[in-house]
């Protein structure tokens, strides 16, 4: 296996330009009565609360942690001799058993469990059963055994231990075909699966807070990209200064040309849509509540925010189902690791938990299950300094649907070089697929047992498209 090592805000900002044509042209050509602005905002206005059937809302969140968090240390052993394993294969990484923060459970038959001591929040989430944890989930074909691996003789998901590859493999679910043929995402296949159904406005049921992705491409629906900082973005058109409202006429008028070559007028299409888009948002959102009280003064409470006031406007916006992408980066931890880590688990819990506030503090808790993904986990052992690309990881699941205050999955046998799941420095292979664990989410979205195929062609390769974690 070649191990590629970029970094994450780099390969980020690849993806965008690669792919802006890809999925937001071809999306944008043919949809011209989108827009106008004017008559966008007046179907947006129509659609009254009563329009969508209370009470059936759901919404999902994807919180995606760019760089390949260390969840080994995420989710740790407190039993001794599990610790004892767990401490001697770290080395320099270990943290002290007694700062880890219980995760009791009964059900769950392997070692007894702990949470990182920067994460309180998720701490007391679980103990009132509103999160839940998944412990090593990652891409897969299908299962595999160690001997097949070291073999050849099973499918793998392409480019393991690759960032970028691996980032799109979990945001498609489609890891027989390599990245470059990948046209949806399993967001954007269920919203292409849901969204006549549940929705009455004329948004995308997709809002994108950290630009573009593969998660929320659909054949026929595609995401809204709003600011990563919060805002809705086009602020000129809002503008009570006189160079900026001439500055948005210009730029209007500009847009508002036909244009002979395709490119232009296929970014002209692009830009006036994000334009209406944003206008319809700002509108619909203009009473929302702020919930700057709940969450981390960050980029990424930030996007939480916007997302609360999205959620909390659904009805208003005509819409039953939603999904939301959200991301932070900084997990590549190759270097001094210890510090950085708790720090940017500390940004991780206080979003995560401050968001459950937020939906439980106007009643919608139940309606919004959060998530996590990443591009792998780590390797268990230490480089000297931190640690480098795995496979196998653990994820957090938070909201009133989740049955939460259990652990799911198997957690891998800790022995370097003795493990059944090693395939080399403690990358652990995945005792549960990504297809799985989303498919979870899907059903509880309320993709039927008959679709689940068509979002995830692969899940037939499993026993199970139900872990159990969802109410």
């Amino acid at each position: 296996m070649i191990i590629r090592d970029r970094d994450d805000e780099a390969r980020r900002d690849l993806m965008s330009r690669r792919r802006f044509l890809g999925f937001s042209a071809c999306a944008t050509i043919g949809t011209t009565g989108m827009l106008s602005t004017l008559m966008s905002l007046r179907q947006v206005m129509a659609a009254s609360a009563s329009s969508a059937t209370s009470g059936d809302h759901k919404a999902l969140v994807c919180l995606f942690l760019f760089g390949g968090n260390d969840s080994a240390n995420m989710l740790v052993p407190r039993e001794q001799s599990t610790y004892d394993v767990y401490a001697q294969g770290r080395t320099i990484l270990a943290l002290p058993q007694g700062s880890l923060l219980p995760l009791p459970d009964s059900e769950f038959t392997g070692p007894e469990l702990g949470l990182h001591p920067s994460m309180t929040g998720c701490a007391n989430l679980y103990g009132q059963e509103n999160l839940a944890l998944l412990s090593n989930v990652g891409t897969l074909v299908a299962p595999v055994t160690l001997q097949e691996y070291q073999g050849g003789s099973a499918a793998l998901p392409p480019s393991l231990f690759s960032h970028n590859d691996q980032q799109v493999l979990w945001q498609t679910s489609v890891p027989h075909t390599p990245s470059a043929y990948v046209e949806t995402g399993w967001g954007g296949r269920i919203a292409d699966l849901v969204n006549s159904v549940h929705n009455n406005g004329t948004l995308s049921m997709c809002f994108s807070l950290d630009g573009a992705n593969y998660f929320q491409v659909g054949s026929s629906v595609t995401p809204i990209q709003l600011s990563g900082d919060g805002g809705t973005g086009y602020e000129w058109s809002g503008s009570s200064n006189a160079d900026d409202q001439t500055r948005y006429a210009l730029l209007r008028e500009l847009f508002g040309e036909t244009y002979s070559n395709m490119l232009e007028q296929a970014f002209a299409d692009i830009s006036n849509r994000e334009i209406a888009n944003s206008e319809n948002l700002r509108t619909a959102i203009s009473g929302a509540t702020d919930f700057d009280g709940f969450l981390p003064d960050s980029n990424l409470g930030n996007q939480l925010n916007l997302i609360s006031q999205i959620i909390e406007k659904q009805a208003d916006l005509g819409q039953n189902r939603q999904i939301f992408f959200c991301a932070t980066g900084g997990f590549d931890t190759h270097g001094p690791q210890l510090a950085a880590h708790a720090g940017l688990l500390s940004g991780v819990d206080q979003a995560i938990s401050g968001f459950y506030n937020a939906m439980e503090s106007i009643g919608m808790q139940d309606d919004v299950t959060l998530f996590t993904a990443s591009d792998f986990g780590r390797t268990f052992d230490s480089n000297g300094r931190g640690s480098d690309h795995g496979w196998g990881g653990h994820h957090i699941i938070s909201g009133g649907a989740v049955r939460g205050g259990h652990i799911y999955g198997e957690y891998p046998d800790l022995n370097l070089g003795s493990s059944p799941l090693d395939t080399g420095r403690g990358r652990w292979i995945p005792t549960t697929g990504v297809d799985q664990y989303a498919s979870t989410l899907a059903k509880w979205f309320g993709v039927s047992d008959t679709d689940m195929a068509t979002v995830f062609p692969n899940i037939g390769n499993f026993a199970s498209a139900d872990l159990g974690f969802m109410l």
